[in-house]
């Protein structure tokens, strides 16, 4: 005899998206109007709040109009009937904290885009073996993980040979640019995602416009685009940060999500989040970039937070963080057997070697001085560098008949560090040889 089934009583729906009908993309309201969802499917409540929000920020467009000139680098305002002149649509900042999701709800933002027919996707992210979260959290929504490509697997210049898909790369990779015939790495995306590069007519009615989504995740590592003020002068504008503002620049139409937990820890590193629209048009709270650097600068931590709180119910940010609610703690002992005892103490006896020679070792390796002061040592540098790390702050000393740059370990050495780090990127880390 065949069981019966309750039926379930029919509920109204809210589609994200018309194109597909499938379970992981509905959002069915309780009889408490509280939201319930298919965990089954993958597409939990957060998540759908957080598609929600990027939904409702992507149609709207920054104030005024702006051309873009052909090295990516230089946004102009300039009329609206002007030629080349395009709108930046408005994008959406995901903030939450650690282990909240957010690899989930930036798949989440993407799959709502790609069933409305935006098949091309860019995510950027902090390193290349994080491609395999990105997979994961695809995957988990129902989604072929093969759909995602990483970027170096095309050589730089060659043509990106994806029909459609999600392109991902890292910030870092982002910073090649032009090598004799070879495209930069942006130009080289965005000459994939359709765009005709510099014709800065996506919102203007061109209709090779790309207006897909761009992740950036970990954004923060773009911190340093705006450049900034050191201890001792200014901080020029870093070469990755620079990569991310060009992709922005020649893509005003796309779809910016910026997701990080860190955000930024200065006002002057929140220069890449310009389509949060904080600055620069008649309808933004700051007329220039500059003016609201002061004016946040002087509020201090404080002023920031405010910022914070007015972009939220705007529907541009979150800051969600997991609740320890009902979560205990409890302190478990453990007992130490004769063998741990003795491992334990022989490192603790080798700690003591290294501990009591250790400055007599960097002194005879030239690491350190006589005095005891430590330094840090600039090697492989030629005879045309030398004026230049001079002018950065970098002092010398001829040891050993040979002249040896290093930089500064007093509050004057950070500043110095950066813009030699900004000028000459680290390559490769190797161990040092002996002096």
């Amino acid at each position: 005899m065949a069981k019966a089934t309750k039926e379930k009583p029919a509920v109204p729906m809210i589609v994200f998206s018309p194109a597909r009908d499938i379970p992981f993309n509905r959002i069915r309201p309780s009889d408490s109007n509280v939201r319930e969802i298919d965990v089954e499917a993958g597409l939990d409540e957060l998540t759908s709040e957080t598609v929600i929000h990027a939904v409702e920020a992507h149609p709207g467009y920054l104030a005024g109009s702006w051309t873009v000139d052909e090295t990516f680098d230089l946004v102009q305002a300039a009329p609206a009937d002007a030629k080349g002149a395009a709108r930046f649509r408005r994008g959406f900042m995901l903030g939450d904290g650690t282990s909240a999701g957010k690899g989930r709800q930036s798949a989440g933002i993407i799959l709502d885009n790609w069933l409305r027919g935006r098949r091309k996707a860019v995510w950027i992210s902090k390193s290349d073996k994080l491609i395999e979260d990105v997979q994961r959290d695809w995957s988990a929504l129902g989604m072929e993980r093969l759909l995602i490509t990483q970027l170096s697997r095309f050589p730089q210049g060659a043509s990106i040979t994806l029909h459609e898909g999600i392109l991902f790369t890292t910030h870092a990779t982002l910073r090649s640019h032009n090598r004799g015939t070879r495209v930069s790495r942006v130009r080289q995306i965005v000459e994939w995602l359709g765009q005709e590069a510099g014709s800065g007519e996506a919102a203007t009615g061109n209709p090779k416009a790309f207006n897909g989504v761009i992740i950036f995740d970990e954004s923060h590592a773009m911190q340093n685009a705006g450049g900034g003020k050191g201890e001792r002068d200014d901080v020029a504008p870093s070469r990755q940060g620079r990569a991310g503002l060009r992709l922005r620049h020649v893509l005003p139409d796309a779809r910016v999500v910026h997701v990080s937990a860190t955000g930024a820890t200065t006002v002057h590193n929140l220069a890449y989040a310009q389509r949060l629209g904080l600055c620069g048009g008649e309808d933004f709270p700051f007329a220039t970039r500059a003016v609201s650097v002061e004016a946040i600068a002087a509020g201090g931590v404080a002023a920031m937070e405010v910022v914070a709180r007015d972009l939220r119910p705007l529907g541009l940010y979150t800051a969600r963080s997991l609740s320890y609610d009902g979560v205990e703690y409890e302190l478990v002992e453990h007992q130490l057997t004769d063998e741990q005892r003795s491992i334990y103490d022989a490192h603790a006896g080798a700690f003591a070697i290294i501990h009591n020679h250790l400055d007599a070792a960097m002194e005879a390796a030239s690491i350190t001085r006589s005095d005891g002061t430590y330094r840090i040592e600039l090697s492989g540098f030629t005879e045309a560098m030398r004026e230049r790390l001079r002018a950065y702050g970098l002092f010398t000393e001829i040891i050993s008949w040979k002249l040896r740059f290093f930089v500064p370990v007093d509050a004057s050495g950070p500043a110095v560090l950066a813009k030699l780090l900004d000028t000459y990127p680290v390559e490769r880390i190797s161990d040092r040889e002996a002096a």
